[in-house]
């Protein structure tokens, strides 16, 4: 039988129930888990900051020892997966995209569908991964509006989510 998640969870979070949460989890105020996303502390603590959206199919797994940290405002689409160590802030993980072990990311960066990053990679602010062959490139653009429409997407998930599914709070 599966041990019970360490949940902590702000009041002002939505964690849906109908999801796979393994060991000692934390998330932050504002931050959205979505059905059918599996998070897996299986070594050390996952971390959410505020504001962040994990969406249905989403694997974030954390097998070492330390914190995985994730900043704020981050968006993991449907079936990406995360095991890296650190994640910034307001970074996107488009559908299917996959943060490999060991791997540390800035802050604005975006991984594109199905694309992935390498083993322990540090990969600097604002940086672009993209197409069949993996590109990189840095983001030089203005990414303001994005966080507008980042805070609406939130607003209408708090207010759709509970209608349909029901919510954890701390254990």
């Amino acid at each position: 039988m599966m041990s019970r998640p360490k949940l902590t969870i702000s009041t002002r979070a939505l964690v849906c129930q109908d999801n796979d949460l393994r060991g000692e989890i934390i998330v932050g105020a504002g931050t959205v888990l979505h059905p059918q996303c599996r998070v897996w502390a299986t070594g050390g603590p996952i971390m959410f900051g505020s504001g962040n959206i994990v969406e249905e199919h989403v694997v974030i797994i954390n097998r070492g020892p330390e914190p995985l940290i994730i900043g704020d405002h981050n968006v993991f689409e449907v079936g990406s997966v995360m095991e890296g160590m650190k994640i910034g802030n307001r970074n996107t993980l488009e559908v299917k995209a996959h943060v490999k072990t060991g791997t540390w990311l800035g802050d604005e960066c975006v991984i594109g569908t199905v694309c992935s990053t390498h083993e322990n990679e540090i990969l600097p602010d604002r940086t672009v991964i993209y197409g069949d062959k993996n590109d990189r490139r840095i983001y030089s653009g203005n990414k303001a509006n994005q966080m507008s429409v980042h805070m609406r997407h939130l607003e209408y998930l708090m207010q759709t989510l509970p209608k349909f599914n029901h919510s954890r709070t701390s254990t």
